[in-house]
């Protein structure tokens, strides 16, 4: 199957599931949504730089984006309680915790909203927003099954690809696309690095130049998710596979590439000092922070957030949804954890470590001058990599590709209806604040009706079920952009072949 055969109907079916949440979310609905909408409204109006502000910084925006916030983290209050954005154009001056982030996302996805500042400028941004992560998603799937062995990885880009990155890819914040991003990434340095004998397909090592400087431009800690992300993969590995890989014109001119995003993105971070100044005073003691941080937050908390804990982590699923969602992970992850030689067990594990230590270090550290800060989705860019790896290294010591292609099957089956559970649920949420589980009624309604979204979200999940069929038994085949090696006499041998 040509790549773009299985590339189209995978990036239509992401583009429709985060079209589903983007017709569904009221303004504001998904986390921290208003601030990314303000910041890029002000570098519509020339401010890229905005003002500085102790949390963030000062734009100019119209009045008809700028709102309240009576029903985020609230989940008993319909979003009926806020005025509709739109009307009163008239010019403010107001603070954003957004304020001084990097401006490259916000010209890239969100445009509409300096022509259109009401509900068409969000609903396109929006989408844009969501057609960026189902690119990056789709480009995942296709590694995954064209370059890898055994088609290992489409299961774990199936259990990776939770609601939560859904609910994301229908809200304007960068945070879905740095997400999306690190999958990409992953996908491609395993198919680069450990999945490919000889020479190098040019088109991964694209893929993963593309992916990292995707992921160290949107946030100030895209460049640490690009240094974890290194680590785990390259070291250690096969001294003659770097010795190959170092060897190869593409592979050096996007190094440069990547190399040129991080200086970039680390001036921007001291230029702009994204990060609002300290403000809070908790002071609790060394045991009360760890408690509340290990026991009470960490877990199970943040773990179901990176599945969903959709709005502003404020409305939890039905608990039957987490327990299947881990099952799956565990599936992968302590599963490649039993059958790993050693350096498989230390990629593993130090990903997880490298994952979850920094952001839970930070904030255990200087919670009394900071304040609790972490929310699941700010560890998925490091998280979606367990199953990942978790299934390379199945598929390298344990299963076959028949044993993969049941997995796959069976995980779309599994997880893939959970996502129109989630989107539901989120819906009766924001419209009758869950005083009915009924998604088709409440005091507040969608820009455009209540059906819609589920049904633009239900032909999503069709099509990725379709996909996800397919490519678990796609073959192996020859690509075109496998670069020889000096010396060579013939083309290097079949990605993924044994």
């Amino acid at each position: 199957m040509p790549g773009y055969r299985l590339w189209l109907p995978a990036f239509i079916g992401f583009l429709l599931l985060h079209a589903g949440w983007a017709f569904a979310a009221p303004y504001n609905g998904p986390p921290d949504e208003q601030e990314h909408v303000l910041r890029a409204s002000g570098i519509m109006r020339g401010e890229v730089i905005a003002e500085s502000h102790p949390t963030g910084g000062i734009q100019t925006v119209p009045d008809s984006l700028y709102r309240g916030s009576c029903f985020p983290t609230k989940v008993e209050v319909a979003a009926s309680c806020e005025r509709e954005p739109g009307g009163d154009e008239s010019e403010l001056r107001v603070q954003t915790r957004a304020g001084r982030f990097n401006p490259v996302y916000y010209l890239v996805t969100s445009w509409p909203l300096g022509l259109w500042p009401n509900w068409t400028g969000i609903l396109l941004a929006r989408l844009l927003n969501g057609a960026a992560m189902a690119a990056l998603l789709a480009c995942a799937v296709v590694t995954a099954a064209r370059w890898t062995r055994h088609r290992a990885l489409v299961a774990g880009v199936v259990v990776a690809v939770t609601p939560m990155i859904a609910h994301l890819g229908g809200a304007i914040n960068p945070s879905g696309v740095e997400i999306a991003a690190g999958i990409a990434l992953f996908t491609a340095l395993i198919a680069v690095v450990h999945d490919q004998r000889e020479g190098v397909n040019r088109a991964a090592v694209v893929l993963a130049g593309v992916s990292a400087s995707t992921l160290v431009t949107l946030r100030f800690t895209g460049v640490m998710w690009l240094a974890v992300i290194l680590g785990v993969i390259l070291v250690p590995s096969s001294r003659a596979r770097l010795k190959t890989l170092v060897g190869s014109r593409t592979v050096r001119f996007w190094s440069v590439v990547v190399g040129v995003c991080v200086l970039a993105s680390v001036a921007w971070v001291f230029l702009a000092q994204p990060v609002g100044a300290a403000s809070a005073n908790a002071g609790l003691t060394f045991k009360e922070i760890l408690r509340f941080a290990v026991v009470d937050h960490m877990w199970p908390n943040v773990a179901n957030q990176m599945v969903g804990v959709t709005g502003w982590a404020e409305t939890l699923m039905p608990r039957l949804i987490y327990l299947v969602w881990f099952a799956t992970l565990g599936v992968l992850t302590l599963g490649g954890l039993v059958v790993g030689k050693r350096a498989d067990r230390w990629r593993l594990l130090a990903l997880f470590f490298a994952t979850f230590t920094p952001l839970l270090g930070a904030e255990i550290l200087f919670v009394n001058v900071i304040g609790w800060f972490n929310q699941g989705r700010y560890f998925l860019p490091g998280a979606v990599g367990l199953p990942l790896l978790g299934a390379y290294v199945l598929g390298r010591h344990a299963f076959t590709g028949e044993h993969f292609r049941s997995m796959t099957r069976m995980f779309a089956t599994l997880l893939l209806p959970i996502h129109l559970i989630c989107l539901a649920y989120s819906m009766a949420r924001w419209q009758s604040g869950l005083r009915s589980l009924n998604p088709f009624a409440g005091s507040w309604s969608p820009p455009l009706g209540s059906v819609p979204p589920l049904i633009v979200a239900t032909l999503a999940v069709t099509l990725l079920f379709l996909t996800y069929w397919r490519a678990s038994g796609v073959s192996i085949p020859q690509p075109d952009s496998v670069e020889e090696q000096p010396g060579d006499t013939a083309r290097a041998e079949t990605v993924g072949a044994r």
